[in-house]
């Protein structure tokens, strides 16, 4: 059993790392730009998908506790793959509606699933680390490779192509958890009872919720506006990749610290600690005064989030563990989906008319979630 729970953690850390070689991604809204769509149509996109996603978190986790976690892997890669040519191809809003969509239908079946997956093995908050660390030292590997790039937009998004085929064969060869650790016949009284445990546990909510603040402010400032931010201060599109590169550096060493920064201080303190280092990049990042102000304040927003982020991993498949685990991973991706939802269409159309009011937003919406972190900090002595 032991050759086997680490086949499947190596496993998925090998899909994690091709996966995350997205080599689009240091210039992912420059390219949409280039493509003829705006930063509103982005956002109308991005709350499309996570719409769709939402309305699919929570069949997908029930599905995939009754027909096995790698079958559900193994769809979720699927349609991962699909979607990168579609992205490869579109040229037009329906074209990257089509191709967010499909994304959604991917990452609906991944969310949950593969933190399931890896639970049924064994797999501990240093072996979660490594697995978030594994996708980003995939897009370290872009960093690398990115400059190399003779036709910047059409090249990344083929060999974005190339990436994902090989990440889903090495989920295709995933060894498949036994029939007796997943309920092949869960009944449909035990997915309302999962319903019901969650929406009572106040402290629960509001450890998810503030976290997915965390994850949602980071996904939509470090993504999307801070290429603006470098365009505001006079940074050249050329250079775009080396500070993405630098982000990916923050993110794969903070996912490494994640764990032994929670042995040595505790996880509360540890997460109070990534939220003020979030707090303050936003903070800096929207002064827009110069290049390095900007720089290091996304590189504290990411750093914040990457820290913690392996750590809500562990607790949140402790805390649910059961039978029907997936689900209820499902169930705090649907909480956390129906955030970031919010942050993407407030902060995106904000954007749209005032770069600076939309980073102030953000950082009062930390403030708030730090304060729901306080609130359900026994969650984290629970597990």
């Amino acid at each position: 059993m032991y050759n086997q729970n680490k086949k499947a953690v190596v496993l998925m850390n090998f899909s994690a790392f091709f996966s995350g070689m997205v080599f689009y991604a240091p210039v992912a809204t420059i390219y949409r730009q280039n493509r003829g769509i705006s930063i509103w149509q982005m956002s109308i996109i991005e709350a499309v998908s996570l719409a769709l996603m939402m309305a699919l978190e929570l069949p997908w986790g029930y599905i995939a506790d009754r027909i096995g976690y790698k079958h559900t892997l193994v769809f979720s890669f699927s349609f991962l793959f699909i979607s990168k040519i579609v992205f490869f191809k579109a040229n037009t809003f329906p074209l990257f509606l089509i191709e967010r969509i499909l994304l959604a239908i991917a990452f609906s079946a991944l969310s949950g699933v593969d933190i399931a997956y890896l639970h049924r093995f064994k797999a501990s908050h240093k072996e979660l680390a490594l697995y978030q660390g594994s996708m980003f030292l995939g897009l370290m590997a872009v960093a690398f490779i990115f400059p190399l790039f003779s036709e910047v937009f059409s090249q990344s998004a083929f060999f974005t192509i190339v990436s994902h085929l090989l990440a889903l064969l090495f989920i295709i060869l995933l060894p498949r958890e036994t029939q007796g650790e997943n309920s092949s016949s869960l009944p449909k009284v035990r997915l309302v009872k999962t319903i019901g445990s969650l929406v009572q546990n106040k402290a629960l909510l509001a450890y998810v919720g503030g976290n997915t603040v965390l994850f949602g402010i980071n996904q939509m400032v470090t993504l999307i506006l801070a290429q603006l931010c470098y365009v505001r201060v006079g940074i050249p599109i050329s250079l775009f990749g080396l500070s993405f590169f630098l982000l990916v550096v923050v993110s794969f060493g903070s996912s490494l610290l994640s764990a032994p920064l929670v042995s040595r201080f505790g996880a509360f303190r540890t997460m109070v600690f990534s939220f003020v280092l979030s707090l303050v990049g936003v903070l800096l990042l929207s002064s827009l005064r110069g290049v390095v102000e900007v720089l290091v304040g996304v590189v504290l927003i990411r750093l914040g989030a990457t820290l913690v982020q392996p750590l809500y991993f562990s607790v949140t498949a402790k805390v649910s563990e059961g039978s029907d685990l997936a689900t209820s991973l499902s169930l705090n991706s649907l909480l956390g989906t129906s955030v970031e939802l919010f942050l993407t269409l407030v902060l995106g159309l904000v954007a749209e008319k005032n770069l600076f009011l939309s980073l102030q937003i953000a950082g009062v919406i930390l403030v708030i979630a730090m304060v729901a972190i306080y609130y359900g900090r026994s969650v984290m002595a629970e597990s």
